[in-house]
């Protein structure tokens, strides 16, 4: 059994898309009102990065997304899902495709956000923010519609722990922001250096601070980026900031609140280290206010 893709191209001035995806739920009148949208993939927001991460492979071809260039981003029934190339617009789904890729995301999501059992896409979903979402029970969506935003970054969080593997640096660089040398934002002068320094692994943004002396102002800075990317204390979960004990896992610092937490981390770092990344995809999906907070490297307690 297939489900089927209708794309309807309007051109004016600019190209827009008008999908239809045949899904239970989705009656022929509200597929004609669906408004999907196409993004190139440099474009794309962290959280559809994660999505396309987690996704893995086109509904239609079931070639793996990037393979093909730039995934297409379509909205079939208020749901995100990306598509290998522009040519997969107007042609069928593959059934066998689908039930991957609703696989993956279950998978990816482990457990219900709000009962924490585990969950499988046989299970109730709802969306939220067009990213679909499983559920152990039906009430556990009235809840998710009340505070959804938070458990969608809790999904996020979710996401970026189960696509770690694929770049274990991904989330300390977006954390990082900064190049501590010239103070340029990482990847703007290409994909940055990864050095070493003590414990600490650090990124630049070129060859050419490699060698290059650490700013202090930068440097500060960094380590307020990588404090308020972690947001809170592993063990404790309480608010941590720059100027507060931290320790070095596996190349990465690590905040805390009071020092017997540095004892808890050192005795698994392995389930610390992928915490953080976690909490950093989190935190950078989930919008707040900017911090002007200014700390110093001799503010700082190692």
């Amino acid at each position: 059994m297939k489900f089927v893709f209708s794309i309807l191209l309007t051109i004016s001035i600019s190209i827009s898309f008008t999908m239809a995806l045949a899904v239970p739920g989705l009656t022929a009148a509200q597929e004609s009102q669906q408004q999907p949208q196409q993004q190139e993939a440099a474009e794309l927001s962290q959280s559809d990065q994660l999505q396309v991460a987690v996704q893995r492979i086109c509904p239609v071809t079931g070639a793996e997304l990037g393979s093909m260039g730039s995934p297409v981003k379509v909205d079939a029934g208020g749901e995100h899902v990306f598509l290998c190339c522009a040519g997969c617009q107007s042609k069928q789904i593959d059934g066998s495709h689908w039930a991957a890729i609703q696989a993956n995301f279950a998978a990816a999501q482990g457990t219900c956000p709000i009962m924490d059992k585990p969950v499988d896409s046989s299970m109730q979903s709802t969306l939220v923010n067009g990213r679909r979402i499983f559920v152990c029970c039906p009430p556990c969506i009235e809840k998710i519609q009340e505070d959804s935003d938070a458990v969608f970054a809790s999904v996020s969080a979710s996401y970026a722990a189960a696509v770690r593997p694929v770049d274990p640096d991904h989330y300390h660089v977006a954390a990082q922001g900064i190049c501590p040398v010239s103070g340029k934002e990482l990847g703007s002068l290409g994909g940055p250096i990864k050095v070493q320094a003590g414990e600490e692994h650090i990124f630049l943004c070129c060859d050419g601070c490699n060698g290059g002396e650490i700013n202090a102002g930068h440097w500060a800075t960094v380590q307020d980026n990588l404090a308020r990317a972690q947001a809170v204390c592993p063990v404790m979960e309480k608010p941590v900031d720059a100027s507060m004990q931290s320790t070095v896992v596996n190349g990465r610092r690590i905040y805390v609140c009071c020092p017997p937490c540095i004892e808890k981390i050192n005795a698994d770092p392995e389930s610390f280290v992928g915490w953080l990344d976690g909490q950093i995809a989190q935190t950078l999906t989930t919008p707040t206010p900017e911090s002007d907070q200014e700390t110093t490297p001799d503010s700082r307690d190692r």
